[in-house]
């Protein structure tokens, strides 16, 4: 059964938070269009990837973007003056878990209160919430594919409830 089950630690070299400041969220919204170069900026609740960055929209003028880009912080920053958003880089502060399989849904569900069923959370979406006492940020790609940020600080304790929390699925760390 462990084939049902894939779990890996996810890496980004570049993750930035951008919060703009309420009277500038349209202002702050096209600059980062313009960067990503779309159109429009994902729904609030939903991400996009573009140019190899993910852009997610936590709430109105509120956004986590990552990439595999040392230079994503600097350039981001390079966009914004302190009068249309605060933009704070996390890379060293936030580590991440990519589930996927069979029971990908299944093990989550044993510690966030979320509906994780395709019709409650479609694929591209992310929530902010808590498992296991610890607040994640929660990016499910598709159906069955999830990646999961904690605070570094609460790394070993995540894990330790993930590889835990797996082991009911046959997963066994190798």
């Amino acid at each position: 059964m462990s084939d049902q089950l894939s779990i890996k630690e996810a890496r980004y070299q570049g993750m930035v938070l951008i919060k703009s400041w309420l009277d500038s969220v349209k202002k702050a919204d096209v600059i980062i269009a313009n960067y990503l170069g779309v159109d429009a900026l994902p729904e609030i609740g939903g991400f996009i990837f573009q140019n190899d960055i993910y852009c997610a929209a936590l709430s109105p003028g509120h956004y986590m973007m990552f990439a595999d880009n040392e230079l994503l912080c600097s350039e981001i920053l390079n966009l914004f003056s302190a009068d249309i958003a605060s933009v704070v880089d996390i890379s060293h502060s936030r580590c991440g878990i990519r589930l996927k399989g069979k029971y990908s849904d299944c093990l989550l569900n044993k510690g966030i209160a979320v509906n994780l069923h395709d019709d409650a959370l479609p694929e591209m979406s992310v929530v902010q919430s808590s498992i296991h006492s610890i607040g994640v940020i929660l990016f499910k790609m598709s159906h069955d594919d999830y990646l999961v940020f904690c605070y570094s600080s609460y790394k070993t304790r995540f894990y330790e409830w993930v590889i835990d929390s797996a082991k009911e699925y046959g997963y066994a760390l190798k």
